[in-house]
């Protein structure tokens, strides 16, 4: 999506031990979340006004394309320059800061690395631009570079995170489904060399258990391929987003960043019994009811995986109050809003799930995980940006994300975006959050 409407939602500031019982409406603890801002720009006439409403926490965007436009090595040195003003200037206000790295936006000479081009199981790129974060060794060294020299260009040691991600937004997560743009609904973004036959691998990622085995096959040389073989394929492929985290976060720790590690976890992910339909199905289609198996979502198991592997995370809630909350609060009993012991009903046979927003889903796997959480509302719908036709308007979202921050318990709310509060066109203002905050 354009940088100039989906700009990097993110968020800040987390306690470091985590129920398994979350708390319900007001009965957060006294001092709540923290409010703040994405994509700020920290323009003197911004910090002044976020200061005028009590915003505690912005969002800043970086971008590798123009951090290091012409090749590897070579650093802009005006806009690295303008860069650490921004945010300095936010820290010297008594802003916390959170980093958007923009590793989505790889520059042009990272597009023409070897090995650089996701392919799906029909030899497909994707239409949005993404590029092979994940299997590419020559993309992830790249990578780890850019995010050592941001680091070194930044004061470091004041911000408070810096988010990563796999996906052409930032997020976790491969493509979404028909970005391969030939009218197929789902594609497997594991068909490079690096990803089937370990050419050109990223260091600590395996190359595929069933090489040259498409999703869907009933056999592999020569064999009956099982469900449980479907399965361990499926969590090859998931966890596979894990290792490219773990990565970025090791190169921000080897660069000397000590502070938190946000992970942006769009949607609700697999259901566990999506899941084990879908594989059944031999991953044939068959279970996915919205496109999270094909960009390998299984927060069920990759929340787990990451809390062991990546000091301070936390989980990164980007649809507070998306599309999936409208849906849930139509229920009856509506479903939209985290309640006390969803931690342990989302693991129980017979809790109904798939009604649940995805917000409280992905919070109450995150809190099993004993990961912290944060969140943002998806944004403007008309804007491109992650709501859509079926979500609250901005000013609605505004209203009521603040609540479902409390009853989820997150530690910081960020409203998306900065821009849009500054845009009459979108009837809400900085007033307007501040409203909704104080209630």
């Amino acid at each position: 999506m354009s940088r100039t409407l989906r700009l990097l939602p993110v968020a800040v500031v987390v306690a470091l031990a985590v129920s398994l019982s979350l708390p319900t409406g007001r009965a957060q603890a006294a001092e709540g979340p923290a409010w703040g801002l994405v994509a700020s720009t920290c323009s003197e006439s911004s910090v002044a006004a976020n200061a005028a409403v009590g915003v505690a926490v912005v969002e800043v965007e970086a971008y590798w394309d123009r951090f290091m436009p012409t090749g590897a090595g070579a650093v802009n040195a005006d806009y690295v320059a303008d860069l650490r003003a921004r945010v300095t200037r936010c820290l010297d206000a008594g802003l916390r800061v959170v980093i958007g790295p923009g590793t989505q936006y790889p520059p042009a000479w990272v597009r023409a690395l070897p090995g650089s081009k996701l392919l799906d199981q029909r030899g497909k790129s994707p239409t949005n631009g993404a590029l092979d974060t994940v299997f590419s060794a020559s993309v992830r060294a790249a990578q780890a570079d850019y995010l050592k020299r941001l680091v070194a260009a930044l004061p470091a040691s004041r911000i408070e995170a810096f988010r990563v991600g796999t996906s052409a937004e930032g997020e976790m997560g491969f493509p979404g489904p028909n970005e391969a743009g030939d009218g197929f609904l789902q594609s497997w973004w594991a068909f490079s060399p690096a990803a089937q036959q370990g050419t050109g691998l990223a260091p600590g990622t395996p190359r595929s258990p069933m090489p040259g085995w498409i999703p869907g096959q009933r056999t592999w040389q020569g064999q009956t391929v099982s469900a449980a073989a479907a399965r361990n394929w499926f969590l090859w492929y998931s966890r596979s987003l894990a290792y490219a985290v773990k990565g970025q976060a090791d190169a921000l720790r080897a660069a000397g960043f000590a502070g938190q590690i946000h992970l942006p976890s769009p949607g609700k992910g697999v259901l566990p019994a999506d899941l084990t339909t879908a594989t059944t199905a031999l991953l044939n289609g068959t279970g996915d009811r919205d496109g999270s198996l094909g960009r390998g979502l299984n927060y069920v198991d990759q929340f787990a995986v990451l809390a062991g592997a990546v000091p301070r995370l936390v989980v990164d809630i980007t649809g507070v109050d998306d599309a999936s909350a409208v849906l849930a609060r139509a229920q009856s009993p509506a479903q939209d809003a985290c309640r006390t012991g969803d931690a342990t009903a989302v693991a129980t046979a017979g809790t109904p799930v798939a009604a649940w927003s995805s917000m409280r889903f992905t919070r109450a796997w995150a809190s099993r995980a004993g990961l912290p959480a944060v969140g943002e509302n998806p944004g403007p719908p008309a804007a491109q940006t992650g709501g859509t036709s079926s979500s609250d308007s901005l000013a609605e979202q505004v209203r009521r994300a603040p609540d479902y921050a409390r009853g989820c318990g997150l530690t910081t709310l960020l409203v998306a975006f900065e821009w849009a509060l500054d845009d009459p066109d979108y009837g809400v203002t900085r007033d307007d959050y501040r409203a909704a905050v104080l209630g």
